[in-house]
């Protein structure tokens, strides 16, 4: 004997007033479009998508045991059923899950019986999906109590949904930047620009080139490079410092331009310049050197920059930027620190596209950072990025008394190969002076909450709706999660601690 099947719809259930005898569906369904391209044999497809569904249930009016008869036990049955939306429907035999359906269509029964009607009652399914009653959970919160920077969360359903997220601060930061790892998307939410602080007193500025001309006191190829000599191929040689500046090419920026050679290695020109002791009379103290330049490159092309601090004739912080393959789009930075390769690694190019970049690199004692920003635009609110790497601080013993007494910028081209297009456009050098730390304050404060809803692009501060902290054009669509394991991770300010970040999300059907 089967199973009777029990319905309820929103929070009603229909037992006392209805019983079911059968209920039809659609098992597999799809729309697919298509159209025929000229006399061509065949047809092409236009679009597959999913249509709404129809689900009807066939069944009795039945009386109550309190004896109210069919009529008023039809129009309680109508009033329930009879709304102007979209409330939950949930079959017994799809006891985990429940459709967003709608009562649709006429109905007739004969009115005269005064014992039980046979009846059809037709449900329309706008969405085509059914959703998981209970919604999942998870978080980037380790079995230790750590907490991770990247969350992964499994769709164990047949249709893409959107979560909700959630993250609570643990510190002042600025910024919280959401990247899912599976296809790209970017949420951006506050001022990656945004600092914790200052040192106080007022940091010294050397210099702030704008490179709309030749900068003063500047030379034109000399100073010191990281790579002296290209040691590869069959004919291996020293690397050269060749070439002259043009600022016509490209607008408010210096632009190298190559001697190219068949020789088999790298030459470009460079700028030197000297970068005086501060206020104390050292060069030792902490600072800040920060470069925007544009790149473009694609497969075929090559080319390398480097941003050097020099110490006398040695360099003593290095970063490389440099598209070394012809077979592939691909770029490459380096960290160096006194002679020390600190780091290496391919950037992605889904995010760290052709544009504007900035260079970060600091020093603070014997610790030395680097941060690289894909610049989105330049506002007067301060810089707008679209993807932001800070790579892990670097602390070596020795680099707190290594003075810093000039710079090396070297835009290089291989060969006579087909080079990337590169240009020079702002360079800014600071001391800074660390006699107190002043704390400024910050976009998110310990324990503030975000709740974040992708799918109705709506921010939530404090249970409070924000409609200025995101930017435009974050990809709110691409936080929908497929079927399968998504990768989500998480960037905070450099300065603040990871935050509690928990997704949930009600898995779908089709």
């Amino acid at each position: 004997m089967k199973d009777v099947i029990t319905v309820k719809y929103g929070e009603f259930d229909l037992a006392p007033y209805f019983l079911v005898s059968n209920v039809t569906m659609p098992f597999l369904y799809k729309d697919n479009q298509f159209t025929q391209v000229g006399r061509s044999d065949g047809e092409v497809l236009q679009y597959s998508r999913n249509p709404k569904v129809q689900i009807t249930i066939q069944g009795t009016i039945i009386t109550q045991h309190s004896g109210m008869s069919v009529s008023d036990t039809r129009d309680k049955l109508m009033s329930i059923i009879n709304t102007g939306s979209a409330q939950p429907l949930v079959l017994s035999n799809y006891h985990d899950r429940y459709f967003n359906a709608i009562f649709d269509g006429t109905q007739d029964y004969d009115g005269t019986f005064d014992y039980l009607a046979a009846v059809s009652l037709v449900f329309i399914v706008p969405d085509g999906v059914a959703h998981s009653l209970t919604p999942k959970t998870t978080s980037n919160v380790g079995s230790d109590g750590a907490l991770s920077d990247e969350i992964i969360i499994q769709n164990d359903g047949t249709y893409p949904v959107y979560p909700v997220i959630e993250a609570t601060m643990h510190s002042d930061n600025g910024v919280l930047t959401l990247i899912n790892e599976s296809n790209g998307g970017v949420i951006q939410l506050g001022n990656p620009g945004e600092i914790d602080g200052v040192q106080a007193p007022d940091s010294e500025t050397v210099f702030h080139y704008n490179l709309l001309s030749a900068p003063s006191g500047v030379a034109v190829n000399t100073g010191t490079i990281n790579y002296p000599t290209y040691p590869y191929g069959s004919n291996p040689g020293p690397n050269t410092i060749a070439g002259s500046w043009d600022y016509a090419k490209a607008p408010d920026a210096a632009t190298p331009v190559l001697n190219r050679t068949p020789a088999m290695h790298w030459a470009g020109p460079t700028y030197h310049g000297p970068i005086k002791a501060n206020a104390a009379g050292v060069n030792t103290g902490n600072l800040i050197w920060s470069n925007r330049f544009n790149v473009s490159t694609n497969v075929g092309a090559l080319g390398r920059v480097e941003f050097n601090l020099q110490s006398n004739d040695d360099i003593a912080v290095c970063f490389v930027m440099r598209d070394s393959t012809q077979a592939a789009d691909a770029l490459t930075v380096e960290g160096w620190v006194n002679g020390q390769n600190v780091f290496s690694q391919d950037l992605n190019r889904k995010l760290f596209t052709n544009g504007m970049y900035g260079i970060v690199e600091s020093k603070l004692g014997n610790t030395v950072s680097f941060t690289l920003t894909k610049i989105k635009q330049l506002s007067p609110n301060g810089i707008i990025s679209s993807a932001q790497t800070m790579f892990p601080p670097v602390t070596i013993d020795g680099v707190a008394d290594t003075p810093i007494d000039s710079f090396t910028v070297w835009m290089a081209g291989f060969s006579n190969k087909t080079g990337w297009t590169i240009n020079w456009s702002d360079s800014q050098f600071q001391w800074v002076n660390v006699d107190y730390w002043k704390d400024l304050p910050n976009r998110f404060t310990d324990g503030d909450t975000l709740l974040i809803d992708p799918s109705q692009i709506k921010v939530f501060v404090n249970d409070v709706e924000d409609r200025t902290i995101h930017a435009i054009d974050n990809d709110w669509e691409k936080f929908q999660l497929d079927p399968g394991e998504t990768k989500i991770k998480i960037i905070a300010s450099d300065f603040a601690t990871t935050p509690t970040v928990v997704a949930t999300y009600r898995e779908a059907f089709m």
